[in-house]
C-alpha cells in the first residue's frame, strides 16, 4: 500500500505543481511584457527630449541670424524711403561720420542721421541746423561698425551684421 499511497499522492500533487509553474511563467510573462512597454515609453520620451532640444536650437540659430540681418535691413530699408535728389549726404557724428537722410518740406529742412554712438548704431531725426544729441536718438541695432561709401549711383552701408548695398534712384534725375 505504500507503493499505492504514493503514487496517489504524486498524482494529487501533480496538477497542483503544473498549475503552479503555469502560474508562475505567465506571471513572468507579464513581467516581460511590462518591461517592454517601460522601455518603449522611455525611448519615446527620450526622443521627444531630443527632438525638443534640436528644434529650439534650431530657432535660437534662426533668430540670431534674423536679428543680425535686421539692422543692416533696415538701414537699407530707411535709405531707400528717403531716397530723393541730394536727399543723401554725409555729416559728422558724436563718434565718426554720419549717413544723413535730407527731406525739403514746406516748415524747413529735416535730416535723418544715422551714427554709430556707445556701441550702437543710432538714427536721429532733427531739423538740418540742429545739433546731434544721441540721447534722443534711437538704436537701430549694436554694432561696433558704421562705414559707408558711394559710387557710381550705389550706397554701400557696412556694420558689425555685414554690407548692404542700395542702388539710389535719385542719381538718375541729377
Amino acid at each position: 500500500m505504500t507503493k499505492r499511497t504514493d503514487i496517489t499522492k504524486a498524482l494529487s500533487q501533480a496538477p497542483f505543481s503544473e498549475a503552479k509553474r503555469s502560474q508562475a511563467a505567465g506571471s513572468s510573462g507579464h513581467m516581460f511584457t511590462a518591461l517592454l512597454f517601460a522601455l518603449f515609453v522611455i525611448a519615446l520620451l527620450l526622443a521627444v527630449v531630443a527632438g525638443t532640444n534640436v528644434y529650439r536650437n534650431l530657432n535660437d540659430t534662426r533668430s540670431g541670424a534674423d536679428e543680425a540681418r535686421l539692422g543692416l535691413t533696415l538701414l537699407a530699408n530707411n535709405v531707400r524711403a528717403n531716397d530723393a535728389a541730394d536727399a543723401i549726404a554725409a555729416g559728422t557724428g558724436p563718434e565718426g561720420r554720419s549717413l544723413v537722410l535730407v527731406e525739403r518740406l514746406d516748415s524747413g529742412t529735416y535730416e535723418t542721421r544715422i551714427y554709430r554712438h556707445e556701441g550702437n548704431i543710432v538714427e536721429e531725426y532733427a531739423l538740418a541746423d540742429a545739433a546731434y544729441t544721441p540721447e534722443k536718438a534711437v538704436v537701430i541695432c549694436p554694432s561696433d561698425v558704421f562705414d559707408f561709401s558711394y559710387g557710381n549711383g550705389l550706397l554701400t552701408i557696412t556694420t558689425d551684421q555685414g554690407s548692404a548695398d542700395v542702388a539710389l534712384r535719385s542719381v538718375s534725375e541729377a
